[in-house]
This record gives structure tokens, C-alpha cells and sequence, in this order.
């Protein structure tokens, strides 16, 4: 229990973090050099003090898991190639001994030809194999050089993994930063912006309280999809190792793969609109290894991409950034300027953890001028006044869908307060790790109000909407959570998104039928259960002031005078068959 109180400290920690790196470009050998100092401390930097150090950086392999509720749960053994400064556990050396008799230590590539003939390939295609392959590789080349202060023929494994097995370690930013420190920090920069992002990917996996509660439950490998869509702390998740291609990077099937699905569909909808089909038709023929900045639209793209758009930073520069802009993030946040009529209209509910500490003012000054950047980059390829219309447009869209869900909280919270469930609250299972929250995290950081729900009920407490009443997409506990809890989660968190990315990138039919219209039909689905949920309370009322026993003897006798019938029934029937034959 001590250390989960340190929960605390995580999450007054995340409060203040704080990178203002924005898009760095090296003026001088000596700003590369501080940038390299920043790039190798990546992890002391992101992770300031030794708590966070210890739930997130310092190796544990995989003897416990990673945050506030590491002692909870043991990491499944994949999690040491997703998440590697945490849990990476070097190979037997057994098998690397047996090989040590045909190879030298220093014969990676041999090796490797016959152990991975794939990795070798694709390094072989690699610039770090030919890093003087054209004249800008070679410039850049000579800059990294002069950097780190030796010639570099090829970029071999030693490099990047250690000079042996017996070192042997999985590249991380700080690794990468060595060589390429003005990409790691821009990439470092995405903490300015809050969560979500990718270099937080860890923490916003485990510390969520459905997580650990699932391993209690039993079900570890079942996070699978959690924890390889959050191992985003790694510079090959947009370049693939291990040939490390920007031009792979720059297109969009670098983000599909994990920006796909039922809670951001961006994917379906850029890849279905007809910036994505454009793409589709013509992107074989565009020149991928022409940097960003460099990119003319019209000329070099006829349609923009992930990157084209999300990468800019304003004034022409481009950078391994792209939150920077971000305004409705993943639209998970309550926007101000609404007049609620639900609970919403207490959001927060007093709770200070990041990134669930605050209503969203889209209108703010910061967000403001970060909706110009958006309009500044549409505007390249569209009259500004069309892309400020849209931009508009996307806006109201957004809060026509706040509204919306406010209706439909309404309804969930009418039920809750009356506990019409249909199994009551306190016959249900509790909120994940509902037993441990209060004493664990404290009023300060759960809210008066929510710290004594829970410490009041053993964490009985139905929790519905955002951000924490995600827990029924998450978790399966016995009757919790209820229909009426995953059609309102279903509507808000799946529904709601498909229509909010279908308007943001231009896909018509995903923005209707499998967002906005679902939205709907979700609303009056819930109506209609909230009325057979209050249906049922009633005649359970009624049992119980007419009697249960009474009533139970009621409908025995109505099933015994329905059985006799039905046998009676089935003699005449019988009697008549045989006078008939």
C-alpha cells in the first residue's frame, strides 16, 4: 500500500512536465552538441526523479510491471521488445556460445545471415549501410562525424545494439539521439502538448486502473493489443528497423497501422476520402526521399499526407512533431461553452490526474492559434476561406456531438442515481482496482467528492462517461459493466470518433452512417433501455411489497394450471387422432 501511494507523486509529476523543444534546426557544431547532451538523457529528462524513474526507466526485465501498480502484475515476455528500457531481458547465452564457435564476436552480419537473413536485408538497403550513398546522406554523414567524433563507413549492429551479446541491448531514443539529436528532441517535444502522444505510450498503457485489474482478473496476453498500440516510445515505429528509411516514414502507411479502428479511425477515414484515394491512385510516383520542407504541393504531392499536414510547424519548418497543433486530440475531453444539463456539467468532478484534469476551451488563445496553424496548412492547397470554413465547421460539428453525448449522460446518469441497474450496484463487481483507488491516490488527487465514493462502497461506484468510464471497453467484471454502460461507452468513445475523424479528414460516408447516425440511434437505444431498466425496477418492487413468497406461489400456480391445460390438451388431440385412423 505504501507504494501505491506513491501514485501520487506520478501524477503530480505529470502535471508539470513540460519540453519546450518546438522544431530545433542546428545552427553550429555546438548547438548540435547540446542537443546531443538532451538526446542521450531522453529518459532523465522525460522521467526527472527517481520515482518515475523507477516505474518507468530502470530495468526491471520482467519480474514486475511498469507505474503506480507495478507490484500488481508481471509483464507478458513480449513486453521486452515493446517496451525495452523497462523490461528487456537479454537472450540465453547458451545458444549465442554455440554460435561463438563458428563466428567471431564481431561477425554480426555473418551471423545474422544465418540466424535473421531478414534483419540483414533490410540494413543492407539501409542509408546506415551506404551513409554516404548521395551527396545530402554524405553531408549529413560528415555532420554526425563530426559529432560524435569518429568516420562512419557503415552504421553497423555494434552501433546500435552493443558491441556484443553480452551488452546486448534494444535501441531506444536515447540510443538514436546519439547520432540524430535534433529528430530525438523534436520527437521529445510532443510533452508540451500533454497526453495523448507517443512518448508517454508506457504510462498511458498501465497506469489506468483497468489495466493491472485485468492481469488480476487473469487475463494478461489479452492486453496484447493495448500494449503494441502504446509502444510508441521508439523512433521504428514510424521507419521500420532495420532499414530505417525517411522516405518510409514520410508516407502514410507508416501511421495506419496503429492510427486504424474503432477509437481513431484515421486510417478509414484519409485512406476513404479523396485525398486518400488520390494518394492511392498517384503516390508511387512522388518522390518519397525529398525531405518535407522541400515538398511543393501540386507539383511534388497533388494530395497531402499524414505527414504533410501534421508535421508542419508553421514558417515552412517541419519537424517529429506531430501533436503540436493538435486542438480536439482524440475528443475525449469536455469542451467549455456547452450548457450542460448532465454531470457533465461537473467535469472534472474535482479529480486532478492528467490528462483528465480539465474541460477543453477550444477558443483559448493557445488554441486559437494553433486552429491558424491548421487553417495556414489547409490553406495550401484550398482557398483560405474554404479551409477556414471547415476548420469552423469541424467545431461545431464537435460541440453538435457534446450535446448529444450530454443527452445521453443524462439518461445513464438518471439510472445510476437510482440504481436501476439491472443487477443492483452493490451485487455488482467493483470498478477496477476500485478496492485500492482511495487509499492509493488519495482526495487530493481523486476529488473530495470521488475519494469518499470509494472509500465509502470498497469501490462499488458506477463511473460512466469520460474519460474514466472507458473501463467497460476494457475490463470484464461479473455484471459490470452493464448493457446500458457499453452502449453509452460504445456511442461516446467509437461512435462519436468515427464521425468526429470522418469530418476532420474529408470522408463523407464514415462521418454518417458510422459516426453522427450511429451517435443517434445510440441516444434513442439508450432511452429504450433506460425505460425497461425502469420497467424492471418497478415489477422488482412490486415483488418485494407483495411478498416474494406470495408472488412466487402466484406464478407456480399459473404454471401448473398452464401445464394441466396443455396436457389435457394433448390427450384430446390423441383421442382424436385414433377415432380418425
Amino acid at each position: 500500500m505504501k507504494l501505491l501511494k506513491l501514485g501520487a507523486i506520478l501524477f503530480t509529476a505529470l502535471l508539470v512536465w513540460s519540453l519546450r523543444t518546438g522544431s530545433i534546426k542546428a545552427q553550429s557544431e555546438a548547438e548540435l552538441k547540446e542537443m546531443q547532451k538532451k538526446a542521450t538523457n531522453y529518459y532523465d529528462i522525460l522521467y526527472p526523479n527517481d520515482t518515475l524513474k523507477d516505474w518507468f526507466t530502470n530495468n526491471v526485465g520482467l519480474e514486475k510491471g511498469a507505474g503506480p501498480w507495478q507490484n500488481l502484475y508481471k509483464p507478458v515476455p513480449l513486453q521486452m521488445y515493446w517496451f525495452p528500457e523497462r523490461h528487456y531481458v537479454k537472450p540465453d547465452g547458451t545458444y549465442y556460445d554455440q554460435l561463438l564457435e563458428k563466428y567471431k564476436p564481431n561477425d554480426c552480419v555473418k551471423c545474422h545471415e544465418e540466424v535473421t537473413p531478414g534483419f540483414v536485408k533490410d540494413w543492407e538497403d539501409s542509408t546506415h549501410a551506404k551513409p554516404k550513398k548521395n551527396p545530402r546522406f554524405a553531408e549529413k554523414t560528415q555532420q554526425i562525424e563530426k559529432l560524435i567524433g569518429r568516420e562512419l563507413k557503415e552504421v553497423t549492429c555494434s552501433d546500435c545494439h552493443g558491441k556484443d551479446h553480452k551488452e546486448l541491448r534494444m535501441p531506444t531514443p536515447q540510443v538514436c539521439g546519439e547520432c540524430h539529436p535534433q529528430q530525438t528532441i523534436e520527437f521529445m517535444g510532443e510533452a508540451e502538448r500533454g497526453r495523448p502522444n507517443h512518448i508517454e505510450g508506457l504510462a498511458a498503457n498501465v497506469i489506468p486502473p483497468w489495466y493491472p485489474e485485468m492481469f488480476r482478473r487473469g487475463y494478461p496476453a489479452a492486453q496484447f493489443g493495448c500494449d503494441l498500440c502504446h509502444a510508441t516510445d521508439r523512433c521504428n515505429i514510424c521507419h521500420s528497423r532495420h532499414k530505417f528509411a525517411a522516405s518510409e516514414g514520410r508516407r502514410p502507411e507508416a501511421c495506419m497501422s496503429c492510427h486504424m479502428g474503432f477509437d481513431h479511425p484515421d486510417a478509414e477515414t484519409y485512406g476513404e476520402s479523396k485525398m486518400g484515394y488520390i494518394y492511392h491512385m498517384e503516390g508511387e510516383h512522388w518522390d518519397w526521399e525529398k525531405p518535407l520542407a522541400e515538398v511543393v504541393p501540386g507539383k511534388d504531392y497533388r494530395t497531402p499526407t499524414c505527414q504533410f499536414c501534421h508535421f508542419d510547424q508553421g514558417n515552412g519548418t517541419f519537424a517529429h512533431n506531430p501533436v503540436i497543433k493538435g486542438v480536439w486530440r482524440m475528443g475525449t475531453v469536455p469542451p467549455t461553452g456547452i450548457d450542460y444539463k448532465s454531470s457533465l456539467k461537473d467535469y472534472p468532478f474535482g479529480i486532478n490526474l492528467p490528462p483528465m484534469n480539465y474541460k477543453l476551451d477550444v477558443y483559448s488563445p493557445e488554441n486559437k492559434r494553433r486552429s491558424e496553424q491548421w487553417v495556414s496548412v489547409c490553406s495550401k492547397c484550398h482557398s483560405p476561406r474554404f479551409a477556414r470554413l471547415y476548420r469552423e465547421n469541424l467545431n461545431d460539428f464537435m460541440f453538435e456531438m457534446w450535446s448529444l453525448q450530454d443527452r445521453a449522460q443524462s439518461i445513464v446518469d438518471d439510472i445510476a442515481a437510482n440504481d436501476e441497474f439491472d443487477v443492483p450496484i452493490k451485487q455488482r463487481d467493483i470498478f477496477p482496482l476500485g478496492d485500492i483507488l482511495a487509499d492509493a491516490l488519495g482526495p487530493g488527487l481523486l476529488g473530495d467528492a470521488v475519494h469518499r465514493a470509494f472509500k465509502t462502497t470498497g469501490g462499488k461506484v458506477p463511473v460512466v462517461g469520460p474519460i474514466l468510464g472507458l473501463y467497460g471497453l476494457f475490463m470484464t467484471g461479473k455484471n459490470n459493466p452493464s448493457e446500458i454502460e457499453l452502449t453509452y461507452a460504445n456511442m461516446w468513445f467509437g461512435d462519436a470518433k468515427h464521425a468526429y475523424k470522418g469530418v476532420a479528414h474529408g470522408q463523407q460516408d464514415i462521418a454518417w452512417w458510422y459516426g453522427a447516425a450511429k451517435v443517434y440511434q445510440g441516444i434513442n437505444r439508450l432511452e429504450s433501455q433506460a425505460i425497461a431498466l425502469k420497467r424492471g425496477k418497478k415489477v422488482d418492487e412490486f415483488m418485494v411489497a407483495t411478498g416474494r413468497k406470495n408472488v412466487a406461489g402466484i406464478v407456480g400456480s399459473i404454471v401448473g394450471i398452464v401445464a394441466v391445460i396443455m396436457f389435457g390438451a394433448a390427450l384430446w388431440k390423441k383421442k382424436r387422432e385414433t377415432r380418425s385412423s
